[in-house]
């Protein structure tokens, strides 16, 4: 079977949104009414060039609940990152792609991934989580597409590259990139219960 994580062609509607929405600033939401009290990820999205993403935000909380398809992948384009293509059907039309570093932002995709979901909340450079909490957002369900398989072997293969440009022998790369990631679920795995 072919690896369709790397194969996948996406038509995209025009150029602005062809290009990965850049997140400001993130964080994690949990609560015991959504989530079972997982740890969901918060994106904070620079939409200074993409007012369309707070029009659709806006209209989530007016009209009922949107249609959205999700894909995991990665763009040519952009080494050392994996992508979550969003490609919202209702209340508006529109793509959104998140392009996330794997060796710096690796634990919101783990948390995306664990979480099954996260929110978007639109924003500006500088936005803050402690500052905007009651900014209008919404929580997106990502449904597991089996991409978690690829994404272990993506990871610990970008975390073994970063220790090996820091000076570490190939098995000591991969030691200090699995026992990372070990950490980094261990934190993912909070979780508020009743």
């Amino acid at each position: 079977m072919k690896n369709r994580w790397h194969k996948v062609e996406v038509a995209l509607p025009n150029q602005v949104s062809g290009e990965p929405v850049p997140i400001v600033a993130d964080g994690a939401i949990a609560t015991v009414v959504l989530g079972e009290g997982r740890l969901i990820p918060l994106l904070i999205l620079d939409i200074s060039k993409r007012t369309d993403i707070e029009d659709m935000v806006k209209a989530h909380k007016i009209l009922p609940p949107g249609d959205v398809k999700i894909q995991w992948g990665r763009i040519r384009k952009l080494e050392n990152t994996v992508s979550l293509i969003l490609q919202f059907q209702r209340p508006s039309e529109i793509l959104i792609i998140l392009g996330f570093n794997v060796t710096n932002q690796g634990i919101l995709v783990e948390q995306i991934l664990k979480a099954k979901s996260l929110y978007l909340q639109p924003g500006r450079t500088g936005d803050k989580l402690s500052t905007t909490m009651d900014k209008p957002k919404i929580i997106v369900e990502v449904p597991d597409s089996g991409f978690q398989k690829e994404w272990k072997k993506i990871w610990l293969e970008e975390l073994t590259k970063m220790f090996r440009t820091k000076g570490l022998r190939r098995v000591e790369a991969k030691f200090a990139a699995e026992t990372a990631i070990h950490e980094i679920q261990t934190i993912s795995n909070f979780q508020i219960r009743h």
